[in-house]
């Protein structure tokens, strides 16, 4: 069955869980709901909000906040739907606000920033998510001061498998067992490594290379050469080899505000050695919520989840 916006802005609007509450749309495969006249049941109201990209940004909820209101998170496709989404639901609640459980001035979305700019509907404050993310942060972490019309947030960095390979992340499996990437104990930084030497050969950042050159200008970071992928690529690990820690952390979030790391995580699994019953897909979903509950737990001056659920938090 194809994924029918229409019933998933119905079966949203129509749900008691939102009532009052905050709501966050954020990016992946959506629970299909069938287009019916009836609302769906209250089952099918929880399983849309326990989807994998869904649950990961819930588990990053400060721990201060639990107990108070906590959002409700939708998962509606990809970065042009769930944008999509955020303007139909407005439109839906306004045209039969009796038939909506939903407040407006709840309503929020967090989208990955990408590659490439996505444009917005006319009349919204911000033209991009590229204008988005340049009035949202700098150095990969929030701003202060910020406008209150922020509606439509984008990721600090380009993906949210970014957020799972940045410094000091690995705290989230010291406890349990390391996961493994190309046949030994994963190490983030030999992923930084991968993830440098792919932009050469990587056909999307060539396409949108003079986007991402005054992206990265958003970053403190000296010694970058943005001529080319690859001179960008062999200059960010010349600068890793020189940085002391705190600069290390900030290289490599200019690093991740362009590098693709989807590819590098879908190659992580289980330490085959433990004979684990889990599949990779599995394995990694739930290291992803240990990964989350990390960073649940960092001051949202240092990094930019935590900064967007602080943030949030002053507007519920």
């Amino acid at each position: 069955m194809t994924f029918d916006q229409q019933a998933l802005v119905r079966a949203i609007l129509r749900s008691p869980r939102i009532r009052g509450k905050l709501v966050v749309l954020c990016e992946g495969d959506p629970l299909t709901v069938e287009a019916e006249k009836n609302a769906p049941s209250p089952q099918m109201y929880a399983r849309l909000e326990r989807t994998p990209d869904s649950a990961f940004y819930a588990a990053c909820i400060p721990r201060d906040w639990h107990g108070m209101g906590l959002p409700r998170f939708y998962n509606c496709g990809g970065r042009s739907q769930v944008i999509n989404t955020f303007f139909s639901l407005l439109e839906a609640h306004h045209a039969q606000p009796e038939d909506s459980y939903l407040s407006p001035d709840k309503l929020y979305a967090l989208v990955d920033l990408d590659l490439g700019p996505e444009r917005m509907p006319d009349g919204y404050v911000y033209a991009t998510t590229e204008d988005v993310h340049a009035a949202l942060y700098s150095n990969g972490l929030l701003n202060a001061d910020l406008d209150s019309r922020h509606r439509i947030w984008t990721t600090a960095l380009v993906h949210k498998e970014a957020f799972f390979v940045l410094p000091g992340i690995d705290r989230a499996w010291r406890t349990d067992s390391v996961p493994f990437l190309n046949g030994g104990p994963l190490v983030l930084r030999d992923v930084h490594v991968e993830a440098a030497r792919r932009l050469e050969k990587d056909a999307d950042l060539a396409g949108n290379f003079a986007t991402l050159v005054a992206r990265l200008k958003r970053f403190a970071v000296e010694g970058l050469d943005c001529s080319s992928p690859s001179g960008l690529g062999d200059s960010w690990l010349a600068a890793a080899l020189r940085a002391s820690t705190d600069g290390y952390e900030l290289i490599v979030r200019a690093l991740l505000a362009v590098a693709k790391i989807k590819p590098i995580w879908g190659q992580v699994e289980p330490d085959p050695g433990l004979n684990s019953s889990l599949s990779p897909e599995v394995y990694r979903e739930q290291l992803v919520l240990k990964i989350g509950q990390e960073i649940a737990r960092l001051d949202p001056a240092r990094h930019s989840l935590t900064g967007f659920f602080s943030w949030l938090k002053q507007h519920r």
